[in-house]
């Protein structure tokens, strides 16, 4: 199954690559669409790999007889800069709008298993034109690149600004379709189902921004959203308001994700950890101190700290800055797990794990407090690295 995985994370790199390597040094030629030229919304559905599970949106313009059928992706990001790794990281990754025709597009999710559904525009002749001669403006090499922000720049929020800018007439939405008031991270939850580690992941990552409450227009960072507002965007006509977009009609179909029905793994996993960490403290009760397994529950918890950090002070990373999961994993961890491996600094360990201990009873108690959601997951962890700490405090008092 993983080798399977990997030929089809491969396959679709390598049409990406392919694609920019074909379209990137070259600019649109000048086309005049016909009265048959239809302009579409493409929302493919999740895939199994992470890069995937939120979906993805891209337009289709498709004139049978100019022979243009092509797709105007803003997903896409250049694996050729010898930046990327570092850009990624530091979250200065340039994406980029790319070009390619709708059977190469077509052929990457074949490959996927991923479902596309097309919600093709009622647009005059004249709409349809200004969205081809604003899509090819944006892909002239001097504008084709954008910094990514998953929230509020990529590629379901460049397709619904395009369109809400470029079409002349007022668009008027209806949200009622959408259930309000919920927070950013609250809306990624349903494409996270079937995967607890990538949930835990993204939930440790993201910081308290990601708990503010979402308007109705930023739900469209997601795909899915996206598609679900346009199917209820009118616009003015010259006898009566009609949609903007007619119903989504499946053009591919794909396999269904199977959903893992263990979703508490995470927790369940820490529970365990928990119960070691009271099994061994019970053990060595009245032994001489052994602090192999805390410098390990430590050591781990401070080089999360550091990516935690990093991501908040060293990155431009938004939505991972005020991460209050650094109360608990934090860089100062580190410092102490290497402490524990050496002798003596009996002062400086009963005062750091005395303090530690302090911090972790009282975030258990506000865990729920907080202005930011925590996950519970990690609550176990948090308990363990209670009752270790004061294990440590008596052992050096």
């Amino acid at each position: 199954m993983r080798s399977m995985h990997t030929k089809r994370l491969f396959f679709l790199l390598a049409t990406i690559v392919l694609t920019l390597a074909k379209t990137a040094s070259a600019q649109l030629p000048g086309v005049i669409l016909s009265e048959r030229a239809e302009v579409s919304l493409l929302t493919c559905s999740a895939g199994e790999e992470l890069y995937s599970i939120f979906g993805h949106s891209a337009i289709r313009v498709n004139d049978p007889e100019s022979g243009v059928d092509w797709v105007f992706n803003y997903g896409v990001f250049d694996f050729n800069d010898p930046n990327f790794y570092p850009n990624f990281v530091r979250g200065k990754l340039n994406y980029m709008l790319a070009v390619s025709s709708y059977k190469n597009f077509e052929r990457a999710y074949i490959f996927e298993d991923r479902s596309i559904y097309e919600q093709v525009l009622n647009l005059s002749l004249n709409e349809k034109q200004m969205l081809l001669d604003s899509l090819s403006i944006n892909y002239l090499p001097e504008n084709r690149y954008y910094l990514y922000d998953f929230f509020f720049d990529n590629c379901a929020t460049r397709i619904r600004d395009i369109f809400f800018e470029t079409i002349p007439r007022a668009l008027n939405f209806d949200y009622s379709e959408l259930n309000q008031d919920l927070s950013y991270r609250e809306l990624l939850v349903p494409s996270l189902v079937g995967k607890p580690w990538a949930e835990l992941g993204i939930n440790l990552l993201l910081g308290a921004s990601a708990d503010g409450t979402a308007q109705p227009w930023e739900y469209m960072f997601l795909p899915e959203h996206l598609m679900t507002v346009l199917k209820h965007v009118s616009v003015a006509s010259d006898s009566a308001a009609v949609l903007l977009a007619q119903p989504p009609n499946l053009l591919l179909e794909g396999d269904i994700i199977p959903v893992n029905r263990f979703r508490q793994t995470p927790l369940l996993v820490f529970i365990l950890l928990l119960i070691l960490s009271g099994y061994i403290t019970l053990v060595n009760r009245k032994g001489k101190p052994n602090y192999f397994f805390d410098r390990f529950l430590f050591g781990v918890a401070g080089l999360l700290g550091v990516v935690l950090a990093f991501q908040w002070f060293g990155s431009d990373h938004a939505v991972m800055s005020n991460n209050y999961n650094l109360i608990w994993a934090h860089p100062l961890h580190l410092m102490a797990s290497i402490v524990l491996w050496l002798k003596g600094f009996t002062k400086f360990k009963r005062i750091y794990f005395g303090v530690n201990l302090i911090l972790m009873v009282l975030l258990m108690l506000f865990w729920f407090a907080l202005p930011q959601t925590l996950p519970f997951a990690m609550f176990p962890v948090v308990a363990a690295m209670a009752i270790r700490s004061a294990v440590i405090f008596s052992f050096n008092r």
